[in-house]
């Protein structure tokens, strides 16, 4: 099990890193099964991790695997929302640049397509940064507070800084990343244009999800396609 996640882990990287999410920055982590503990790369821009940057690290902040590796500076903010989450199992922090306006202006991010179907419960915005640490997110405290913000919902902003996503595995938090980075692209363009229709409907919007976004085999589907999408490595 722990050989196929960190195969994984490394495809989620370089599959949100080649679809243009992931830059020199952002990271991705999943739940270790077994223990209050969880996978993710040491501090390397996500399109080169490889299996032997991938460290664990105990929700505390220790590392447990890898010690001599220099982790990323914000992995509280992976190992709060485990914390406070027992169904998320895998998480995605981003900057992608069609997220960002959202991140800086009063616009709430509504779903205007049937795969962001997943956040027409809402996307909360993370504001309560320490002061110290300007726009980041390092202490405990910090992102005890931001997982309170997130809450219940697949999705937040960070306030001038980015986003994160969760999912139950993998490839839900990988897919949708990729959907709400759509969706924020399409509700821009749309909103220029006026007369936005926003996808609402409650009983339609769960039907979508069950049905579509998160049915096993759209997922499989999907995860196959972005991941043979990867350019051929050395």
């Amino acid at each position: 099990m722990t050989d196929s996640l960190r195969a994984d882990l490394v495809t989620a990287n370089h599959v949100l890193a080649n679809e243009g999410i992931l830059g020199g920055v952002g990271h991705v982590s999943v739940r270790d099964p077994d223990a209050d503990a969880m996978f993710i790369s040491r501090s390397r821009s996500p399109a080169f991790v490889a299996e032997s940057d991938v460290i664990r690290m105990a929700f505390d902040g220790t590392v447990l695997d890898g010690s001599d590796a220099r982790p990323y500076k914000e992995t509280v903010i992976h190992r709060a929302i485990y914390r406070a989450r027992d169904d998320v199992n895998a998480v995605v922090h981003h900057h992608a640049p069609s997220v960002i306006p959202y991140t800086v202006t009063d616009v709430e991010v509504r779903p205007v397509f049937h795969m962001a179907a997943i956040f027409g419960d809402g996307v909360p915005t993370f504001e309560d940064y320490d002061a110290e640490f300007g726009r980041l997110i390092v202490t405990e405290a910090e992102g005890d507070r931001m997982a309170a913000v997130l809450g219940d919902h697949r999705a937040q902003l960070l306030a001038g800084h980015g986003s994160n996503v969760v999912g139950a595995g993998l490839e839900e938090a990988v897919l949708s990343t990729l959907a709400l980075v759509m969706n924020c692209q399409y509700q821009f363009q749309a909103e220029l244009l006026g007369g936005v229709q926003y996808f609402d409907d409650a009983e339609a919007l769960s039907t979508t999800v069950e049905e579509a976004v998160l049915a096993p085999m759209v997922v499989e589907r999907l995860w196959e396609y972005y991941s043979r999408r990867l350019p051929e490595r050395d």
